[in-house]
């Protein structure tokens, strides 16, 4: 179990490892304050449905009855026999993020059923959050792959506190799907091309605001980005046609685009 702690990251757990900090910091994750949440939850830019579901059917024809793994699994405790995805169904209802990270240390199990959940939208609303979310995601030694955990990356609430250096050490982060940059005004294309350069998985960026980002974030998307459905270029005025033409012709998913003050 110490060697567990060691690895595990909670995002924003500052160094001592106290119990307080680590708390602080899932509450900002799972149970996000209004605040940051507003930013993408009530933008219709954002409001996406879920795609990925998992089925829960089990079918006793596929089991082997007789087998000797299924008769020791008889006698672990009926907890100790639930499939993956009916523990992340499970610790999906929690309400408190106090509870999924004490779900964390039971077991290495119920860790890996329980960090996604906690990782899935880390808290990034101040600078010591974001600076431990980095952190955490450029560990290549760490229990779990944290860059690759996180769907939800929104730095709206720093907006011009952050710049390009501040965000390139999250280019690794691949599997986001809803990037908010809402009024990051000093991010250009030095550091929001390579974020998006090879992620496939991104179905809404908002980018309003960001007066530097030319075509070639706007090239970046069109080559990579073929499941997006919305995008938000509102005062990006350093876009033109040609690479809207790019995004049009190979995002072929695009429902919402919000364009306005720009050329």
């Amino acid at each position: 179990m110490s060697d567990l702690m060691r690895r595990i990251s909670l995002p924003a757990s500052r160094r001592d490892g106290s119990q307080t900090n680590r708390a602080s910091f899932v509450s900002d994750t799972s149970e996000s304050s209004g605040d940051e949440r507003d930013y993408d939850d009530n933008d219709s830019m954002m409001h996406l449905g879920n795609d990925s579901q998992s089925s829960l059917d089990v079918s006793l024809e596929d089991m082997d009855l007789d087998s000797e793994d299924f008769e020791e699994r008889c006698r672990m405790s009926p907890i100790s026999r639930l499939p993956a995805e009916l523990l992340i169904a499970i610790f999906s209802k929690l309400s408190s993020a106090h509870s999924l990270m004490a779900c964390m240390l039971v077991s290495k199990g119920w860790a890996r059923c329980s960090v996604d959940l906690l990782w899935h939208r880390p808290a990034t609303g101040n600078w010591t959050n974001l600076l431990n979310v980095i952190q955490s995601a450029r560990k290549s030694n760490g229990f779990f792959a944290y860059h690759d955990l996180i769907r939800r990356l929104s730095l709206a609430q720093l907006k011009t506190q952050i710049s390009d250096g501040t965000i390139l050490p999250l280019s690794n982060c691949k599997r986001v799907e809803r990037l908010t940059l809402t009024d990051c005004s000093k991010l250009t294309d030095l550091s929001v091309a390579p974020l998006i350069e090879g992620n496939r998985n991104l179905l809404a960026i908002d980018l309003s605001g960001l007066e530097a980002i030319t075509d070639k974030t706007m090239s970046t998307i069109a080559a990579n980005c073929y499941k997006l459905q919305g995008l938000n270029m509102t005062k990006c005025m350093r876009i033109t046609d040609d690479s809207l033409a790019a995004v049009a012709q190979n995002c072929r998913r695009v429902k919402r685009v919000c364009q306005a003050d720009s050329l």
